[in-house]
């Protein structure tokens, strides 16, 4: 995969054609050498910060949080092209999340051995300041929630950070917590652990 059919690739990531779930993989997609580890560095920096974009998309569009490299049902779509028959490496996957760990967009799962990652569609800051906003907006601040009521309590339906991955909330809520608007409560749980939201973190 040459650096020009990269840069080529990375300019029109938004064209591309529809799958039958509504996501667009773009042209690159179908292109043979991008699913073989290229062996010079420059090129490989390029493959893997387009391979990066697709796997943040395609994760925002399906409001997917864990990269698991055993789910199947997943992969098969994302890393498996049957079309032009090339399917990724685990190796090559693994190589593509480390990348972005280093940028802040993934972070392994320390106990999986790099078979299982968090990606970071949006980062935990930017949830941060919606989950503020909403919290403010019903007037909750002050009172304790239960991580439970804000993942998945009625009041939250409809947001989105509705349904959210766990380790995505506590990186959240640690987040609120270093910047003094929040203070947090154990719980017998995780879902049962509480926070208070303070007034000074109202806009």
């Amino acid at each position: 995969m040459s650096d020009v059919t990269a840069s080529n690739a990375a300019a029109g990531l938004s064209q591309s054609p529809a799958l039958a779930s509504g996501f667009q993989f773009p042209s690159i997609h179908n292109f043979p050498p991008f699913y073989t580890l290229q062996p010079t560095a420059s090129t490989w920096k390029n493959q893997a910060e387009l391979w990066s974009t697709i796997i943040m998309r395609y994760y925002k569009h399906h409001r997917l949080y864990q990269l698991d490299l055993d789910d199947t049902a997943v992969n098969d779509q994302l890393f498996n092209n049957q079309r032009i028959n090339r399917r990724l490496k685990p190796e090559t996957i693994q190589a593509i999340v480390d990348v972005m760990v280093k940028k802040g967009d993934a972070e392994w799962d320390a106990t999986s051995k790099k078979r299982r990652a968090i990606v970071y569609w949006r980062k935990p800051e930017d949830w941060a300041e919606m989950i503020l906003a909403w919290v403010f907006e019903l007037g909750l601040n002050n009172s304790i929630l239960t991580f439970y009521e804000i993942a998945h309590g009625e009041d939250s339906e409809g947001q989105e950070f509705h349904n959210i991955h766990p380790t995505v909330l506590q990186k959240t809520m640690e987040v609120l917590v270093r910047r003094g608007i929040a203070a947090t409560f154990q719980g017998a749980t995780f879902e049962e652990m509480g926070v208070k939201f303070f007034n000074a973190g109202a806009k």
